[in-house]
């Protein structure tokens, strides 16, 4: 009786981890109370919802996580990368693990990049944009989202804040084109 009763304990842990871990990225009304991130998380899940119906074809996403918008991307395959680490290894949903300078990917062999919330951890932004840029197809695209009012995380690897000026500087000085470039909760509204 004891085993099953610290099983059905376990089992109702992961769940209630597993809907935290769901409510940092996709709150719903109950995440107002315990999420401290709410209003600036639902914002980039809409925009990343938004976005993601023209995402198409073959996708990157880099620096995946545990993948929180596959969901919002219909396309033909997904592939997940995480830079090599004994936690990524771990806790990740990554497809592909990268020692944080090269992708173990072919050139041009992806429609699209995903990258959410990833370029204020890399230290050299200008090798990473080149490895994207190398692993996109002509005409490829990239979607990208970057903080800029946010508390400092992951540390010790969070190494910058872009402004929009920043960014677009950042990505054309690196060969990108800028098709559209948005900016999510702005304010209260």
């Amino acid at each position: 009786m004891g085993r099953i009763l610290v099983k059905l304990v376990k089992q109702m842990l992961l769940k209630i981890k597993d809907f935290l871990r769901t409510e940092l990225f996709r709150p719903t009304m109950l995440g107002l109370f315990i999420n401290p991130f709410y209003f600036s998380r639902k914002a980039l899940w809409q925009e990343i919802k938004s976005l993601g119906i023209h995402i198409s074809g073959r996708v990157l996403d880099v620096g995946c996580g545990k993948k929180p918008y596959q969901s919002l991307v219909q396309c033909r395959e997904y592939i997940g990368l995480e830079i090599d680490t004994p936690r990524n290894r771990l806790k990740s949903k990554a497809d592909l693990y990268y020692d944080g300078m090269h992708f173990p990917v072919e050139n041009v062999s992806f429609d699209w990049v995903v990258c959410s919330q990833v370029l204020e951890h890399v230290f050299n932004p200008d090798v990473f944009l080149s490895e994207i840029a190398r692993v996109l197809k002509a005409g490829g695209g990239l979607l990208m989202v970057v903080p800029f009012v946010w508390d400092e995380h992951e540390q010790p690897n969070d190494f910058a804040r872009y402004s929009s000026f920043g960014l677009r500087s950042l990505l054309e000085r690196n060969g990108f084109v800028i098709v559209e470039q948005r900016k999510t909760l702005t304010d209260i509204r």
